[in-house]
């Protein structure tokens, strides 16, 4: 063993990944590498198979390089470390970021203690990780709209343990599928959430938070309906039990358990958009609504029994709301889907038993949705033409109601093609609970993972799936609905009440304040549009890339970081409302390798355009403000 070699490799590791080196140093080999070599190259063998091609592994590391995209965005997931052919070739030559996962301390260990890998580790582009899940955050960290990870590794780490390298490419897929959400609600929806919220605020001071009912139903069994075909299959057990449950519905199920005659106790609904057709025309009097600040304004405008808050801290939007309100809401969390506030919401309230029904995150015989739900139409048949599984809508009329609130046809029309199309580009297949493989689609397969760390985050209750043939949730017990409920007794009701108040002049000054906040970078943005407007002076001047528009443009790209970066950190409003733009300029930056006038051009014209939006939607914010403090 080559201590001098370990000790280098160790020490670059130290600063990236501190824990990775502690595991290192206490693992105790359990099965060796063996090292080889044939062809006047080095290999390792281990359980019986090459880790690296045997004729040429350099040359096999190189070719499964030059076939992978390699722009300064791009993200080299390798699989496997081995004896590093392929960790070198990529570190030596990607322009984006690296990212090593290597499972198996034994091969890890044994690789470090022969080959210096330390001018590798150490390069800023370059991440070592033994943890999956350690792999994907940095994933995240690393993506935008416009990259995904590219996966790389040799044939024989492939085969070596074929099983656990599908099913991490599966866990791949569902990870790329959850940031491709976050990132698209990023990219999209900041801005909006935020003029949503501020527009909610006289709504919000009549709503209680959730919270304030803590542990109220403590001990309790409680029902999470989604709207996934086996729905149907529990509809009469759910009305056999119905007085042993709390009850928690997703709004695309509310039609479904309206048409059997089921009052949920609460209904979630957390979307942005305005779904409102999901539950009008409903009598909803009974029931107890919860929902985000942001949610879309139509969604308040129903007669419920109660409004609750859930204001989920890991969404960005909400701290502003926290901020202005000087509400606590470490309690709340989600994670993409509602029925994970659902889940949220039954551990809030004390429920110690959870029963998901409907859960089924799969198209399950040809059925997307529920009969009775608000996408009953879509289904999910084999297209014998195609050869391939397909989306379609049984009437589609039908279907373009149920999108949402479009008075012109033609968008409504639009809209349902969008969604369809949509459905077909991302459907896929996921482990079923019998251990086949379902076709579903991809956000729905990202929501899989969620649901298991919600288990995992809270322990203490019982968690039970009764799909019995949708996807696979790990953390959930696969139990019928009636075997689940079998045992459970009546629960007498409760009156949900609270003297919970908010301080109205509170928040109006932190209003103000916030409001006060954003106007400096009006001034850094009337400073980037004289730059800009310089600049193009000296681009129709000059006609060629000189020293003085080079200087021009460093000055604008300054400008544009000091507003973007600078002020951003010190003023979250300001950086959620203008991340969309600055996600697509960022980008342009880091692709930029070459300056002529029409890069530049570009470049100088996208930062203005930035600064102008930014200006528009500060006015725009300011005014919403100023007419909601006149409200309250």
């Amino acid at each position: 063993m080559n201590n001098n070699v370990f000790e280098k490799n160790i020490n670059a590791l130290k600063i990236k990944n501190p824990a990775l080196v502690d595991k290192l140093l206490k693992h105790i080999l359990t099965d060796v590498p063996q090292l080889v070599k044939e062809n006047n190259f080095y290999n390792f063998t281990y359980k019986g198979k090459y880790l690296h091609n045997p004729i040429n592994p350099l040359g096999e590391a190189a070719e499964i390089f030059s076939m992978a995209e390699n722009t300064p965005v791009t993200i080299h997931l390798i699989y496997g470390m081995g004896l590093g052919y392929l960790f070198q070739v990529v570190s030596a030559k990607s322009q984006g970021t690296v990212i090593l996962y290597e499972p198996d301390l034994n091969i890890l260990r044994t690789a470090f203690t022969l080959v210096d890998f330390s001018n590798d580790i150490i390069k800023k582009n370059v991440y070592i990780t033994n943890d999956f899940s350690e792999a994907c955050e940095y994933i995240y960290q690393k993506s935008n709209m416009k990259n995904t990870p590219l996966l790389l590794s040799t044939a024989a780490y492939r085969e070596l343990d074929e099983e656990n390298f599908n099913n991490m490419v599966i866990e791949l897929q569902q990870a790329v599928g959850r940031f491709s959400l976050d990132l698209k609600y990023t990219k999209e929806k900041f801005y909006g959430l935020i003029l949503k919220t501020i527009g909610n605020i006289p709504k919000l001071l009549g709503e209680t938070p959730v919270g304030e009912f803590k542990d109220i139903f403590k001990g309790k069994t409680a029902v999470v309906v989604s709207a996934g075909p086996t729905l149907d299959r529990n509809i009469e057990t759910l009305k056999k039990y119905r007085d042993n449950y709390i009850l928690i519905t997703v709004g695309t199920a509310m039609k479904t358990l309206s048409a059997n005659n089921i009052t949920p106790d609460f209904l979630c609904v957390i979307e942005a958009n305005d779904c409102s057709r999901q539950i009008a025309g409903l009598d909803l009097k009974d029931v107890n609504f919860v929902t985000e600040p942001y949610s879309h304004p139509n969604l308040r405008n129903f007669e419920f029994k109660n409004t609750f808050s859930h204001i989920s801290q890991n969404l960005p939007t909400n701290e502003i709301w926290c901020n202005i309100s000087g509400i606590d809401n470490s309690e709340y969390f989600s994670k993409g889907t509602v029925s994970y506030t659902a889940l949220n919401v039954a551990r809030i309230l004390g429920c110690s038993k959870i029963i998901l029904v409907g859960q089924d995150l799969a198209y399950i015989e040809g059925q997307c949705y529920s009969k009775d739900s608000a996408y009953k139409d879509l289904v999910c048949t084999y297209n014998e033409n195609l050869k391939k599984w397909e989306i379609t809508a049984k009437d589609f009329e039908s279907f373009c109601m149920s999108l949402g609130n479009y008075d012109d046809p033609e968008i409504r029309k639009q809209k349902a093609l969008e969604r369809i199309n949509a459905l077909n580009s991302a459907l896929y297949y996921v482990k079923g609970i019998k251990g086949d493989m379902i076709p579903t689609e991809s956000v729905y397969s990202a929501f899989i993972q969620p649901l298991y760390e919600f288990t995992q985050k809270y322990p203490d209750a019982e968690y039970i799936n009764t799909s019995m043939v949708g996807a696979q949730i790990n953390g959930f017990e696969n139990i019928p609905l009636e075997e689940a409920l079998k045992d459970s007794q009546k629960i007498e009701k409760t009156e949900l009440s609270s003297k919970f108040k908010y301080d109205t002049e509170r928040i109006k000054d932190n209003l103000f304040k916030i409001k006060e906040s954003l106007q400096p970078a009006l001034l850094m943005i009337e400073e980037i549009k004289k730059i800009h407007k310089n600049l193009n002076n000296d681009i129709n001047r000059y006609r060629n890339v000189t020293q003085e528009i080079l200087k021009e443009l460093k000055k604008l790209v300054t400008g544009y970081s000091a507003l973007s970066t600078d002020f951003s950190e010190k003023n979250k409003l300001f950086d959620y409302i203008t991340t969309a733009e600055k996600i697509d300029i960022d980008y342009e930056l880091k692709m930029t390798r070459e300056f002529t006038l029409g890069s530049i051009t570009k470049l100088a014209n996208n930062i203005n355009n930035y600064g102008i939006s930014a200006e528009n939607k500060i006015n725009t914010v300011t005014e919403e403000i100023n007419r909601i403090m006149g409200i309250i």
